[in-house]
This record gives structure tokens, C-alpha cells and sequence, in this order.
């Protein structure tokens, strides 16, 4: 399809943009002392584009896109400089909300990015040096449009001498920047994440919610020691939040649920999304079904999260409120004897409710693989291959000895494409990966692939954006491999059909893949991961090693994962062989099974922390195996 067909077809959303943008632009330009009703109408607009179906529109490389991009830039660029318009507080925080949106039309726009504009500001306004920055609109501003990439470094060090609210916001919108390219980036996530210490003043209102939230997640996929750090502050934020709501909890089985006629203990399950076709329902669903063995089990999670499939696999469901601070109604609904999060950082909710003792047990998995710092989380279940040491959590560690590779539900949507014929005269690399998880390190290590290479190379990214970032990430990637395909989020099926027309596939670091590096041997492609000892670097290594592939597919070393990247593309032959080693590993005949020894050897594990609650609330940080303490059942 051309651009104009593109276009064309798109053609009633660009009018109906066209046509609240005309509004927007009439409040900013032609009518004084309208700069908040523009913010706030500007804000409405911001999230339906970051939506389908404007989404859709918003992520297609066209004149028309860059158009509304400029546009927009435009309102921003007169609301930032004209200071009759005091941006603090409430004002403050409203732009800090549209702040990555922002980010990415400056970046798309004519504008070509924020720095033109930080030096208008600079020049018209030179005193950046006021006692308090509450009081330095010109800095505040400068803040505002800065990005972890581009901020300036004495703006930089301003920023971090204060410690107030105002300067709590700009560092949440500096920290929402998901993909920093650059060493001078990754610098600036290091000071903010590490070293600086806003947060203990900052107050706990529930306007800040989501952006907080953000940032407790994005801090797993920094590259510098000590990130978690930030996640002990911002708990703290939560615990004021809870106590400014009066959030109460009820004791242990004072609620009875009618369903539990056989008189279980109850469990509920923490499930920050769960739809049943989602990556999250894939790895747990097994380990759901072996502890309703056991336990009366509930569902927690927002309406939107999950859908019948995933209900009917759990005895009761309990809706989170729309407005996820509000959880008191579930606190009155359920008094569990355990609560289990299958994962803590994707939701506001599932952040807020880990920092609160609901149940006498509180455990959580790593479907997102990292250290909750929460007081109230007593453990953490992960295998032996995911182990990588002691110090990476503050929970206390439930070593299970069962490889979980060969565990994972298959998706539903799973129709495998016919074998590929791939080209000789080119490589195609797939690069399946999060947004997130792409930083300067990984890039400069596909650079040198690409300069060894005896062939050309080409990657295939695939970021799972959508809307305008999407179109950022792809701008950003192809500054550096002009060459390569960014795709666009699709469809599972047209996901496994893009990646089957590559030759091989390379893993991020430090932050792995898991869900991924299932896809690639569900499609038989071989592809290479790089180990750590952090949980999110040993992912891959924990899923191959359950074929017995570690010993090919897993690099101990950066210089080891650029060789054998290089081995795989200058050896034709190499490269054929492991194509067909992954292939004899029949991956889909264990994909396919619904028995699931790590399931088993969880709710041993479980029985015996249940057992042990006590210990594992008075103790931090300790790592307990089965060996003396619970026994691994047998499939057989």
C-alpha cells in the first residue's frame, strides 16, 4: 500500500484530529487566559491518539502523521514559552502526564526534537539559578522538555540540589523515557534512579498514581547496579497513600466465601493481567490449575485485564476498582490466607497492594523478574537456573529445582507458518524485544555484529509499541541500522510469520526475553542469549536449558555473544546445523503438555512456607531449597 492509499484510507481520522486539533490550536492562540482549559483538552486528545483506533494512524510513517505532530508540537512550544501561564502543581503534574507524548511529537515534528526550543528558553531566560525551582519557570520549564537523552547536565545537577515536590515530578518524567540511546542518558537514569532522593517528602496524592507506578517498573531495565534502590523510596509513597485513604484490613477468614463449600484455605491471586491470551495466562495458568488442588482461589484484577477464559480458570473473581487506589472494597470482600502475585510492576494496583499485609503469607513469582523491596513480600518462587545469587532480593528466595521451560500453556492463537525460504545473499536478524529493553550496551553490540559480518545484515525489531511510539522507536532505531524493520504490534500469527523470515534471532541484555525465546523454538530458529546473574539475565538460559541447549545458544560474555553471532552469519553451514538441532528438540510436543512439574513442586514449596510463615517473616534475603524441606512430587 502506497503512503497516498494509506492515507486515503485513514482519511475520517486525520479529519476528525484536523478538527479537535483546530479547537485546540483557537484556545491556545486566540483566547488569553485559556492555557489550563487547552492542557486539559489537549490532554483528552493525547489519550484517543494514544488509542485505537487513532493509534492505528498515529504509528504510520506519512506527511500527514509528521503534520499533526508539528501541530501539536506547536501548542506545547506556546504553552512552554509563554510564562503568563504558570505551570506548577496540579498544572505541573498534568504536563508531566503528557510529557512522553510530547516527547515523541517534538521528536517526529519539524521541531526535530526538544533541544531548539531548550535553547529559546535558555537565551530569553538566563538566571536558572533562583534559590528554589518552584520559583524558576524558565528551568522548570527546560526540565519539562528535557528527556533523559538531551537533558542538559547543569540542568541535570540544579535538579538533583533540591529536594520538593516540584522537583519529584520532573524526575518521574524524566524517568518515563523508555528507551535511552545514549551514554549521556544512561548517566543521567543512574544519578536519578541511585543517587538522588526526592521521594521521601513527596506527597502522596492519588493524581500521581500511574506515573509512580511507571517508574517502580521501569527501573528493572536500567543496566546499573543498585536501580531496585528507587523502589524502597516509592513504596514509602504508597504506604503514606494508603494511610491518607484509610485503607484498613480485616483479620485472616473473617469473610466466608460461599463457593468454598470444601472449606479450603483461601488464595488470592494478584493478577495484573491475565487475559487468556496474553503471555502472563501462558506461564501460570498450570500453576493455577495445581493450586486449586489446594486452595479456595481468587481472582484480583481489573475488568479490562482479563476476559471469561481467564475467570473460569479461578473458583471467584473480585474487580479491582477503576480508579486501583481505591481497594478497600476488596480488602472487605476477601481475607485471605495467602496472597500470590504472579507478578509486581505492571499496575499501580498490584504495587500498592504488595505494600500492604493482607495475609498472614505474601509471595510472588517473577512474571516481572525482579525484587518487589517490599516489606510485606515474605518470598519469591524461582527455579535453580534462574538463581544467579545472593543480593538480588529483599524477599526471601524459594529455590524450586524444576526446569519451567517445558511448562508454558500454549497460545491459542497458534498457527505455525510454513517453512521459509530464506535468502542467501543477506542475513535477517530477529530482534523480538520490549521497547525497554533495548539500551546503548545491546546496540553497540548489534553494531559490531553488523561490522564483522561477511554478509550484509539486516534486523528485524520488534518493540510491541504502538501509536507515536512506535514511530519513535522506529525513527530512533534506524539512526542507527538505517536498514532495518521496526514492526508495527500485530497479531500473534502475523508475529510468528515475520519472525519465521529470519534467519536467526539475538536476545536483549542484561535485560533477557522469556515469552520470546519460547516463540523461537515453537518456530524452530535458533538464537543466541547472553547470561547474568540478575533474574531478567537468566530467563533464556532457564528456558533453553530445559532442551539442553545452553551450551549453544548462551554467551557468558559480550565479546562471546558478538562471536557467536558472527560464527552463525560467516558459516552458512554453522548456522544450518543449529537450525536443525533446535528443530529435533520437538519443542511443541512438550509445549503441549498440560502437566507441569514445576506447578508441583510450587505447591510443595508452598505447603512448606505455609508450614514456616513465621520464619519467613522474621528473616530477609534468605535462600531455602528442597532439599530437607519439601519434596518434589513426580509426574509419573
Amino acid at each position: 500500500m502506497t503512503e497516498q492509499e494509506l492515507q486515503e484510507k485513514l482519511d475520517s481520522l486525520y479529519k476528525d484530529i484536523h478538527a479537535r486539533l483546530l479547537d485546540i490550536e483557537s484556545l491556545c492562540h486566540l483566547q488569553k487566559g485559556k492555557q489550563l482549559e487547552t492542557l486539559m483538552t489537549l490532554g483528552k486528545l493525547v489519550t484517543d491518539l494514544e488509542a485505537a483506533p487513532f493509534g492505528h494512524l498515529m504509528q504510520q510513517d506519512t506527511v500527514a502523521t509528521r503534520q499533526i505532530c508539528t501541530r501539536l508540537s506547536a501548542v506545547y512550544v506556546r504553552m512552554l514559552t509563554d510564562f503568563s501561564f504558570q505551570i506548577e502543581g496540579s498544572t505541573l503534574f498534568l504536563m508531566i502526564a503528557q510529557k512522553r507524548f510530547m516527547n515523541y511529537c517534538l521528536e517526529m515534528s519539524g521541531y526535530d526534537g526538544d533541544l531548539c526550543i531548550q535553547d529559546l528558553l535558555r537565551k530569553q531566560f538566563k538566571d536558572k539559578n533562583t534559590a528554589k525551582l518552584a520559583n524558576n519557570q524558565a528551568a522548570i520549564r527546560m526540565l519539562l522538555l528535557a528527556t533523559i537523552n538531551t537533558i542538559d547536565t547543569q540542568d541535570l545537577i540544579n535538579l538533583t540540589l533540591e529536594e520538593s515536590d516540584t522537583a519529584a515530578i520532573l524526575t518521574l518524567g524524566l524517568l518515563l523515557d523508555r528507551m535511552p540511546v545514549s551514554l549521556q542518558g544512561e548517566a543521567a537514569r543512574k544519578l536519578l534512579l541511585v543517587d538522588y532522593n526526592p521521594w521521601d517528602q513527596f506527597k502522596a496524592q492519588e493524581i500521581y498514581k500511574h506515573v509512580v507506578a511507571n517508574v517502580w517498573m521501569l527501573c528493572s531495565y536500567a543496566t546499573t547496579e543498585y536501580k531496585h534502590v528507587i523502589k524502597q523510596r516509592l513504596n514509602q509513597w504508597f504506604k503514606r497513600l494508603h494511610l491518607s485513604k484509610g485503607l484498613k484490613v480485616k483479620p485472616t477468614g473473617q469473610v466466608k466465601h460461599t463457593g468454598n463449600s470444601a472449606g479450603k484455605p483461601v488464595m488470592a491471586v494478584a493478577a495484573e493481567s491475565f487475559h487468556s491470551s496474553h503471555a502472563m495466562f501462558r506461564w501460570y495458568s498450570p500453576i493455577i490449575r495445581s493450586l486449586k488442588q489446594h486452595y479456595y482461589v481468587v481472582l484480583l484484577a481489573l475488568e479490562g485485564d482479563v476476559d471469561q477464559g481467564a475467570k473460569a480458570l479461578f473458583d471467584e473473581f473480585l474487580a479491582i476498582p477503576e480508579d486501583e487506589m481505591g481497594l478497600q472494597p476488596v480488602l472487605n470482600a476477601c481475607t485471605p490466607d495467602v496472597v500470590y502475585f504472579p507478578s509486581v510492576g505492571m499496575r499501580a494496583w498490584a504495587i500498592s497492594l504488595a505494600n500492604i499485609r493482607w495475609a498472614p503469607l505474601q509471595l510472588m513469582s517473577l512474571g516481572h523478574p525482579a525484587t518487589s523491596f517490599s516489606t510485606e513480600m515474605d518470598a519469591v518462587f524461582l527455579n535453580s537456573k534462574i538463581y544467579g545469587g545472593t543480593g538480588h532480593f529483599t524477599e526471601n528466595q524459594l529455590v524450586l529445582n524444576s526446569d519451567v521451560g517445558n511448562s508454558i500453556q500454549a497460545h491459542q492463537q497458534m498457527k505455525l507458518p510454513e517453512k521459509a525460504q530464506l535468502p542467501d545473499d543477506f542475513v535477517r536478524i530477529a530482534v523480538p524485544c520490549n521497547v525497554m529493553k533495548i539500551n546503548v550496551q545491546f546496540l553497540a553490540a548489534l553494531k559490531e555484529i553488523q561490522k564483522q559480518a561477511a554478509k550484509p545484515v539486516q534486523f528485524l525489531f520488534m518493540p510491541n509499541d504502538f501509536s507515536l511510539g512506535h514511530l519513535s522507536t522506529s525513527q530512533r532505531l534506524k539512526q542507527h541500522f538505517p536498514n532495518c524493520i521496526v514492526a508495527q504490534r500485530t497479531t500473534y500469527e502475523h508475529y510468528l510469520a515475520m519472525m519465521n523470515q529470519c534467519h536467526f534471532a539475538l536476545s536483549t541484555f542484561p535485560f533477557g526475553n522469556s515469552t520470546s525465546a519460547i516463540d523461537c523454538l515453537v518456530l524452530g530458529m535458533p538464537f543466541i542469549a547472553l547470561i547474568g546473574i540478575e533474574p531478567h539475565s537468566r530467563s533464556d538460559y532457564n528456558v533453553l536449558c530445559t532442551f539442553g541447549l545452553e551450551d549453544y545458544c548462551v554467551a557468558d560474555s559480550v565479546e562471546n555473544y558478538i562471536q557467536g553471532a558472527v560464527n552463525w552469519i560467516n558459516n552458512p553451514d554453522v548456522l544450518q546445523a543449529m537450525r536443525e538441532l533446535i528443530a529435533s528438540k520437538n519443542f511443541l510436543d512438550e509445549h503441549l503438555n498440560e502437566e507441569s512439574q514445576y506447578a508441583l513442586e510450587l505447591c510443595d514449596a508452598l505447603k512448606w512456607a505455609v508450614t514456616n510463615q513465621e520464619t519467613l517473616r522474621s528473616v530477609r534475603g534468605q535462600v531455602f531449597t528442597g532439599e530437607g524441606r519439601w519434596e518434589t512430587k513426580s509426574l509419573s
